[in-house]
């Protein structure tokens, strides 16, 4: 007997199962781990992390949690459960993991946790209502004998889902027709609600479907149906925390790009510039923002295509540095220079003298200035005692010769 209690994010899971202790294996010794018997766990009120370990240090194989998995569980690693678990680690896996949508995958030398498609319904962080509501969508099948009516299934697909809207509102007419659609004289076979709604959506034009609401207690849940387009809005307005630390650029943005479902291009000849390793912490921000603050932090541009599905990044736009100008050869020592400092060292008899010599170059902006001008003042001053000369060398002479 198991009974599950998503509202509370408690689980309790009774299966038969496996008991091994494991150092080291290889992807297959994993799958046959995976599939042996009489091993038994107990948690009560323990994050999934401390599970998992548990569950990992007894087999000597580690399980973790991917960053998508992280970020899909309603309280992240911390999210809390109860599992009595007994059978195979598979079986047992699977039940636990199926509370949450979640899923696992055997690598090389460890087990890691995936979210499953599933959870492309719900954008963003999902709480324990969304992952019911879901859960029933997909568990729920809906039939009809051959007394079917418009009204009759109108009013069923209404009382099955009390409580929930939806957008547009006239989704439960187009199930009707749906329906109509599919009688016959034996009337309508057991056909799963995710088949309807895609049949909607197929002919509505409206493929993707996502729950929105149960922000606040009490609000009511809405299952929303979009176009492509529409949909891959929301998923960019959908609101995010994100936390990394001295972790590539290029990674964080491969990352966001994942969980926007859209495709990263990077345009740039030189991809070093994604290659720093930034600090990030952005809490209840829309995931649109987050990307392009990321790109702002690296001095990048980003070009966010919702229509064709991509993201594209640009390398910084930085001046070209140009090349200074090559410097004249002297020609001889000393050519150049045009001063040099001498700093005293000791007193009297052993008094000496270091020198350096001072380029234009090396010269300050005032120093420059201040040297320009003395030039400038010491040509005034020989152009005046050149016209003085010239003013003497003009006047009349007169010579006295003595005998």
């Amino acid at each position: 007997m198991k009974t599950i209690s998503l509202r509370k994010m408690v689980v309790v899971i009774v299966i038969i199962g496996i008991g091994a202790s494991f150092v080291q294996a290889d992807r297959q010794e994993l799958l046959v781990m995976l599939s042996r018997e009489e091993t038994e766990f107990e948690f009560k009120d323990v994050s999934i992390a401390e599970a998992l370990y548990d569950i990992g240090s007894e087999l000597g194989v580690e399980i973790v949690l991917s960053d998508e998995a992280e970020w899909k569980l309603p309280n992240g690693r911390a999210t809390r459960l109860s599992a009595s678990l007994k059978g195979s680690l598979a079986d047992s896996l699977v039940e636990m993991l199926n509370v949450f949508f979640m899923r696992y995958a055997v690598g090389d030398n460890e087990i890691t946790i995936y979210p499953r498609a599933e959870l492309e319904h719900i954008l963003g962080r999902p709480n324990a209502e969304q992952l019911e509501l879901l859960k029933k969508i997909y568990s729920m099948k809906l039939s009809f004998d051959s007394s079917f009516s418009f009204e009759n299934a109108l009013d069923l697909i209404r009382r099955a889902f009390e409580g929930v809207s939806f957008l547009p509102h006239d989704v439960p007419q187009r199930l009707s027709e749906i329906f109509k659609m599919m009688s016959t004289d034996k009337g309508i076979a057991p056909v799963s609600f995710t088949v309807l709604l895609q049949l909607v959506g197929d002919k509505y034009k409206t493929p993707r479907w996502y729950l929105s609401g149960m922000d606040f207690p009490g609000q009511p849940p809405v299952i929303t149906m979009v176009n492509e387009e529409d949909y891959r809005k929301a998923v960019l307005d959908q609101v995010v925390d994100i936390s990394f630390k001295d972790e590539r650029a290029k990674v964080i943005l491969q990352r966001l790009t994942g969980w926007a479902d859209m495709e990263l291009v990077i345009l740039n000849k030189d991809p070093s510039w994604l290659e720093e390793e930034i600090v990030v912490n952005m809490q209840n921000i829309k995931l649109k923002q987050a990307l392009i603050n990321i790109a702002n932090s690296v001095d990048g541009q980003i070009e966010i295509n919702v229509r064709d599905n991509w993201i594209r990044m640009f390398e910084p736009d930085r001046p070209k540095k140009v090349a200074a100008p090559a410097k004249p050869k002297s020609s001889s020592v000393g050519e150049g220079y045009v001063g040099k400092i001498s700093i005293p060292i000791g007193e009297g008899e052993g008094k000496y003298f270091i020198e350096f010599m001072l380029r234009e170059s090396d010269l300050t902006e005032g120093l420059k200035k201040l040297r320009e001008d003395k030039i400038k003042e010491i040509f005034q001053k020989f152009s005046k005692v050149g016209d003085k000369a010239a003013e003497i060398a003009a006047r009349p002479q007169s010579y006295s010769i003595l005998n």
